[in-house]
């Protein structure tokens, strides 16, 4: 098997031949980030096909699992969890009822609105796949220590708000480069 960042390797070798004064590193980390997504990516799907789910699926009953509420949660609410659409949300929900997965109830304190709430047996399905989904995630992150998990995990935090900050100012005006 290739060395999974031999391709990134080639990339900034071959800019540093073509463009020998541009720094290819930006292009390097996000190459990284995006092959790391991709064979993590692959391997959970792995593992939640095992559970007969897809990663949507997941994260729809993991979802309602966590919230810990037993009379689940409003359509808004979880569409807002999930960062999807309503009608995406839809969708997964209608899938996951249909296999007897999770149910439609009346809003106790709405009475208008409706609930989605974990059947038992979504409830079993999400609880096993859980297991194997974080030993399958703790497999990938086993070549990094405590410490670096820990790093990592803030530098990726660092970088969501500093790219999150970047697309809030999209409008604003960028200061041209400094010298000649």
């Amino acid at each position: 098997m290739e060395d999974p960042d031999a391709g990134v390797q080639r990339m900034i070798e071959q800019w540093n031949r073509e463009m020998p004064g541009v720094d290819p590193g930006p292009m390097a980390l996000f190459g990284r980030l995006t092959r790391a997504d991709t064979l993590a990516g692959t391997a959970i799907a792995a593992t939640l096909r095992a559970h007969g789910l897809n990663r949507g699926e997941f994260d729809v009953l993991a979802t309602l699992y966590r919230s810990g509420d037993p009379e689940g949660l409003s359509a808004g609410a979880l569409s807002s969890s999930l960062l999807l659409s309503p009608a995406a949300t839809t969708n997964r929900v209608d899938r996951l009822a249909a296999a007897g997965l999770l149910v439609r109830a009346p809003d106790p304190s709405d009475g208008r609105g409706v609930r989605v709430r974990l059947t038992p047996e979504g409830r079993e399905l999400v609880g096993g796949a859980v297991g194997d989904h974080l030993r399958g995630m703790e497999r990938m992150l086993s070549g990094l220590s405590a410490a670096e998990r820990e790093q990592l995990s803030g530098l990726l935090a660092r970088l969501l708000h500093s790219i999150a900050a970047k697309d809030r100012n999209e409008g604003a005006a960028v200061p041209p480069p400094a010298g000649p």
